[in-house]
């Protein structure tokens, strides 16, 4: 058998293993869909991360502060964008 044909062998066994296979039905979608929600917190509910690249000393220095002020990384970002917002005339609504 050529290279060729062993190729075309397997693309046909791939092809009619797609068209045996069951298609997924709405429930396993739905099933899908709340284990991902499931394992979210709570308090993450209707947020949306936000990643930025910051300095090392940045990031120790802000782990220092969360030390400091017995807060959060979160809470202490949010008052930060709320203070940007601010600054900018905005809402602050972090």
């Amino acid at each position: 058998m050529s290279p060729s044909q062993h190729v075309n062998k397997l693309k046909q066994a791939m092809q009619d293993m797609a068209a045996t296979s069951p298609a997924p039905t709405a429930s396993s979608a739905d099933a899908s869909e709340q284990s991902r929600n499931s394992i979210v917190q709570r308090s993450r509910l209707g947020k949306r991360a936000v990643t930025f690249h910051i300095d090392e000393a940045a990031q120790k220095q802000l782990r220092l502060l969360c030390v400091d002020t017995d807060r959060t990384s979160q809470s202490l970002l949010e008052e930060a964008l709320n203070d940007l917002f601010r600054k900018h005339i905005r809402s602050a609504i972090a």
